[in-house]
């Protein structure tokens, strides 16, 4: 017997978006605490450099999701008002 859970659902494209930042978000934030630990270990001197690519790149992209996350909640709300 099949029967329908809550989670087979499909998820809602701000509810996506989120979760997605949320990820993005925590690979940034551990990318910068990894290249604060290493880097004094390793004494190297691009390390600002390194430093951007690890952690500026997935922070990019978690603000790219966070804002189209909101973009598509409002977007929503407002054909649902209008309607």
């Amino acid at each position: 017997m099949n029967t329908p859970k809550v989670n087979d659902r499909p998820k809602s494209q701000s509810i996506r978006l989120g979760r997605s930042a949320a990820l993005f978000l925590l690979i940034g934030i551990l990318g910068f605490l990894f290249v604060k630990v290493v880097g004094p270990i390793l004494q190297t001197g691009p390390e600002l450099v390194v430093e951007s690519i690890i952690s500026g790149v997935p922070l990019l992209i978690a603000a790219g999701c966070a804002i189209a996350a909101v973009t598509a909640k409002l977007v929503k709300s407002l054909r649902r008002s209008a309607a």
